[in-house]
């Protein structure tokens, strides 16, 4: 069983691949889609997600895999850009360190590449909990707004939370808390774009200013006021930022944008 994927915009156009973050689907980019119609836009389900619920998250190995047969499905020989938030952007690190050759560009936001050694299993056990609370509905609603989710998406986040089973859940996060920056990174000559928020957790921060000290094709940005969540929260923002670094308008000119050295 393949990937769901969602195709939208112009065909012709470069093509852009949008990886979403765990415990949502590729809806979280329907702003991003929009802005960039005139791109070939290929968003994905990542496994156990959306309408990709019936596929397993094995690890990250194994999603990686299943996002480059879906992106190859839908782009063919065209190289892509790929854009990845949290999960999605571990993933994206994944896609870069093994298929180089598929990649033109990347853009990383909130990518944690320093696993959680200690507490780790003590936190895996209170996400257990809270998938369990994530079912009933007023938990659902608080999710959502602390996600930042729009009014009009949060039904359709509630029944992906219904989607998620509790072994895809604990793979992914897992998965997601385990992962550590490949040794193959610093050898990337992709063009590469970092972003995290300042309200971000610490780990997540510091993770970005890793990937920028690790690469020197890699530019780095922590972004002002923002939380975990930037696309959803400040689409406009985020968008304006992704289309400045795809098209070599100098990012430093926004006031939001504290530079990573």
């Amino acid at each position: 069983m393949n990937l769901f994927v969602r195709r939208t915009g112009e065909f012709m156009g470069p093509p852009i691949v949008f990886l979403h973050g765990g415990g949502v689907a590729g809806w979280i980019w329907e702003r991003q889609a929009e802005f960039f119609r005139d791109y070939h836009v290929i968003i994905p389900d990542l496994p156990g997600h959306g309408r990709s619920a019936e596929i397993p998250f094995i690890s990250m190995d194994d999603a990686a895999s299943k996002v480059m047969a879906a992106v190859g499905s839908a782009a063919g020989n065209e190289r892509v850009i790929l854009v990845g938030f949290s999960l999605g952007a571990q993933i994206a690190v994944e896609i870069m360190c093994r298929w180089p050759e598929k990649v033109e560009s990347a853009v990383i936001l909130s990518a944690m590449v320093r696993p959680m050694n200690a507490g780790k299993y003590f936190l895996l056990s209170l996400l257990k909990w809270t998938l369990g609370l994530s079912r009933a509905r007023w938990f659902s609603e608080w999710q959502a707004k602390s996600l930042h989710i729009p009014a009009e998406y949060r039904e359709q986040y509630y029944q992906d939370s219904l989607k998620l089973t509790r072994d895809n859940f604990m793979r992914m996060m897992e998965a997601n808390m385990s992962y550590i920056l490949p040794d193959s990174f610093s050898a990337s000559n992709i063009p590469t774009l970092i972003l995290a928020g300042t309200k971000e957790l610490k780990r997540m921060r510091a993770s970005a200013q890793d990937m920028v000290q690790a690469n020197r094709n890699c530019t780095g940005y922590l972004v002002s006021g923002a939380g975990h969540g930037l696309p959803l929260a400040e689409p406009d923002l985020f968008n304006e930022i992704v289309y400045y670094f795809l098209n070599n308008i100098h990012l430093h000119k926004n006031k939001r944008l504290v530079r990573i050295l």
